[in-house]
């Protein structure tokens, strides 16, 4: 199953065209600003999106620290980034 990075807006929907059902996507960076137009399930670096000053509450949206994501990171394989 191939983990998915967003980094930004338009990297997610590149991703959400190419992407597996199944597979998981991590908004980081600006990508966190997706959480404000997406309905999509995801996972999202609570860090970042607390920098910009997004709240990571939803039902569809688990947020993480960076210790989760390197062991998302390491159970996927292979991971792609999107940043269009």
């Amino acid at each position: 199953m191939t983990l998915h990075l967003v980094f930004n807006l338009q990297g997610l929907e590149s991703c959400l065209q190419r992407r597996q059902p199944a597979d998981p996507i991590v908004l980081m960076g600006d990508g966190t600003y997706a959480l404000s137009q997406s309905d999509i399930e995801c996972f999202v670096l609570r860090e970042d999106a607390a920098a910009r000053g997004i709240t990571s509450n939803g039902k569809n949206i688990h947020g993480i620290d960076y210790a989760e994501f390197v062991e998302l990171s390491t159970d996927h394989n292979p991971v792609v980034s999107w940043a269009d």
